[in-house]
């Protein structure tokens, strides 16, 4: 048997995995740069290093039966009227204690919106019987029984459609429950039927934005119906029922090439790389803080499998937080503060920083160093900071296991064409900076 010899046609290169530059699951091939990962959970980039995110952290708020909507509002504090498959329950927070009361059910909650004008403040439900008015937890009926999927207070008007309907209805300014079609009452718009049907509606700095499948309505509706101004912006991709959200400046939203950027002028798409992330999943979309929480749920799986887009508005960048099982996001302000409330089957956790999820892990795809016909030798690693860390390294398909503990640098003196590399850090306040690998490349003789 001929025995192979090699000689070292480069000398010994060190390279840094400089930026954990982000995550590709088809957008990329293969084979990419050291610095691309197929998979980051539960781990941010600041400034080239990985740190913790937030996860969800039980706050003992379990129910009876599935939860269904959560709907926040303010009522001498903050309240959360919670509609589960068989009763209603409010929940009032005070004196460090969470209070439960049940409310009867009699109908199914579809949107709401919340109104507040001198005196009156209140939440208009859309349900399956028409609006309802929710005030100091009770529902109250009206007369209005149009059956809106879809309603938005802007400018004390209430804005609506209904299901599968390019017919944008609007209420009396003022006047939430008066829906009569007049000049001087409430009335509506007829949207263009080549967008598709309404989904989302949201009040966007001065403008009204109506989202349709394919496409946004910009409407400047202020109070005198004379006054209103329809201009219709098509959108390149197809958008996500439900992705759609007012993040101050701009609104974002979600399709299947990727997430979307509307300014109330133009369209545009972003992170083309979460295209394989979004195709198969329903999408649902909240603004919090500085991040857009995009909550995606395989459509197609039999097991409710979902995570969360956490898309960085001041950064630009993206990260994901592993959250299987959950069914929808809400936001409340509390303390001034606003909080992400992940809504299982049946219970309520909260996005924090507390929580110490245990799947933390930055995944490499098969990294060739540019050279994918010729035998690399993987010498060493050398990481930085303290954090203990669980190190995988797959040289053509062999795996190789380390523990980054008290010792930063690891001797590898593995031989392969390919490697994948694998990063596990442990326990709390995660910091791991940029890992530099030495490494040279072999020739046959």
């Amino acid at each position: 048997m001929k025995k192979i010899y090699y000689k070292r046609i480069l000398p010994a290169k060190k390279v840094k995995v400089a930026t954990f530059k982000g995550v590709s699951k088809d957008w990329y091939s293969k084979n990419l740069p050291i610095d691309f990962a197929i998979k980051q959970e539960n781990l941010k980039t600041v400034n080239g290093a990985l740190l913790s995110t937030v996860s969800p952290k039980s706050i003992d708020l379990i129910f009876e039966d599935n939860i269904k909507k959560v709907i926040p509002y303010n009522d001498s504090g903050l309240k959360l009227f919670v509609e589960c498959d068989s009763n209603n329950v409010v929940l009032e927070m005070g004196n460090n204690q969470i209070s439960k009361s049940k409310v009867e059910k009699f109908c199914e909650i579809k949107s709401y919106a919340e109104y507040k004008y001198a005196d009156e403040n209140y939440i208009i439900l859309a349900t399956d019987d028409g609006l309802k008015k929710l005030s100091y937890g009770i529902i109250e009926n009206s007369d209005v029984n149009i059956n809106f999927s879809v309603i938005c207070n802007h400018y004390y008007r209430i804005f609506g459609a209904e299901k599968n309907s390019t017919k944008l209805l609007f209420s009396d300014d003022f006047a939430p429950f008066n829906w009569t079609q007049s000049i001087d009452e409430g009335g509506y718009i007829n949207l263009p039927s080549e967008l598709g049907a309404i989904t989302d509606i949201l009040s966007f700095n001065q403008n009204l934005i109506v989202c349709q499948e394919d496409g946004f309505t910009r409407i400047t509706a202020f109070s005198e119906q004379d006054d209103f101004v329809v201009k219709s912006i098509a959108s390149p991709n197809n958008i996500k029922t439900g992705s759609v959200v007012n993040c101050g400046d701009f609104v974002m939203f979600a399709t299947n090439k990727g997430l979307g950027i509307f300014d109330g002028y133009n369209c545009k798409t972003i992170c083309e790389e979460l295209a394989g992330h979004l195709k198969e999943c329903n999408v649902q979309a909240l603004c919090a803080n500085d991040y857009c929480y995009f909550l995606c749920k395989n459509k197609y799986s039999t097991i409710e499998d979902s995570f969360i887009i956490a898309y960085n508005l001041s950064y630009k960048d993206y990260h994901f937080i592993t959250c299987d099982n959950v069914n929808f996001i809400a936001k409340v302000k509390f303390n001034g503060n606003e909080k992400v409330l992940v809504c299982y089957k049946n219970e309520i956790k909260v996005l924090s920083e507390d929580s110490n999820s245990e799947n933390k892990i930055w995944q490499s795809g098969s990294v060739d160093f540019g050279k994918p016909a010729e035998y690399k030798l993987l010498k060493r690693i050398v990481f930085g900071g303290k954090t203990v860390i669980d190190l995988k390294i797959t040289a053509d398909d062999k795996n190789y296991f380390y523990n980054i503990a008290g010792k930063r640098e690891i001797l590898l003196n593995l031989k392969a064409k390919q490697f994948e590399i694998e990063i596990a850090p442990k326990g709390r306040n995660i910091n791991v900076p940029s890992p530099v690998i030495e490494y040279v490349c072999l020739e046959e003789n």
